[in-house]
């Protein structure tokens, strides 16, 4: 599927986000070194969904809508198609809040001389008219490279060049949108466990999530608003200066429930037994 195409169906929540899935956790360097692979050229890798009419619950969407047909589940590939759409669209995908993106890898710039890419550098920047966001590159109607060759350089052959040049770098850039992502989908008969087993295989084989993630997983694959649960009791706890994370919870969470320290053991408890 094409990235715009994503990004379209990321827009109109044609996919969507399980809560089970854990946050957005990328840096800007794996941000920016996406998209110097993607204008490279280079694989970055596939997604995996999972078609169902039968959705668990949805990371920012209140209730299933009556909508005809299948949900499309992101189950692998969620932070890059997360990083692509804050990049290209300068927003948070509407299964996120401003609130829930810890690290904001959007102010991205795009150098027009050379398709360098660099986090906003103040002193190196401010004055250099031919640094532009990755946004404003990607959104750009065809007069920025013009603006800043007339910018740049004052006479006219000279402004022809460097519009030329600008104009290959922002076309390299832009012509990411028509990537293809390789697609591979769960069939709509999967259970919720075997999708969730096979979100753990897919994980498991490339970048692992921690033991406190998967086990977290599992606890809203069986109790879809606990992570909304014990987001809220961080914030109330962090108002009176206790400040822990997600996983001290989740530990604290097995320990209590199961009487083990072991995450693994987290796994067996049903829903009552979790919110009790």
């Amino acid at each position: 599927m094409k990235i715009s195409e994503l990004i379209s169906d990321i827009r109109n929540r044609d996919l969507v986000l399980p809560e089970f899935q854990r946050e957005y956790v990328w840096t800007k360097d794996q941000a920016k070194q996406l998209l110097v692979s993607l204008t490279k050229r280079y694989p970055v890798g596939g997604i995996l969904l999972w078609k169902t009419q039968n959705p668990p619950e949805l990371k920012n969407v209140s209730g299933h809508d009556s909508r005809l047909g299948s949900y499309q589940i992101i189950l692998d590939g969620q932070q890059r198609l997360t990083t692509l759409y804050m990049l290209l669209t300068g927003d948070i995908p509407p299964y996120y809040r401003e609130e829930d993106i810890q690290i904001d890898t959007r102010n991205l710039f795009f150098s027009l001389v050379d398709g360098d890419f660099q986090y906003y550098q103040p002193v190196r920047m401010r004055d250099d008219p031919t640094w532009v966001s990755v946004t404003s590159c990607i959104q750009d109607t065809g007069q920025i490279a013009f603006d800043v060759a007339k910018n740049v350089h004052s006479e006219q052959a000279d402004q022809f060049v460097a519009a030329q040049l600008y104009t290959h770098n922002l076309q390299n850039l832009k012509d990411i949108l028509n990537i293809d992502l390789p697609e591979q989908v769960i069939p709509p008969e999967a259970t919720l466990d075997e999708a969730i087993d096979v979100f753990d295989r897919v994980n498991s084989l490339g970048t692992k999530l921690t033991q406190a993630e998967l086990a977290l997983t599992h606890v809203t694959g069986k109790w879809p608003l606990a992570r909304r649960v014990i987001k809220a009791k961080l914030e109330q706890l962090s108002k009176t200066h206790f400040d822990f994370d997600l996983t001290f919870m989740t530990r604290s969470l097995t320990v209590v429930v199961t009487d083990h320290a072991l995450y693994d053991h987290i796994h067996k408890p049903n829903q009552e037994q979790l919110k009790d």
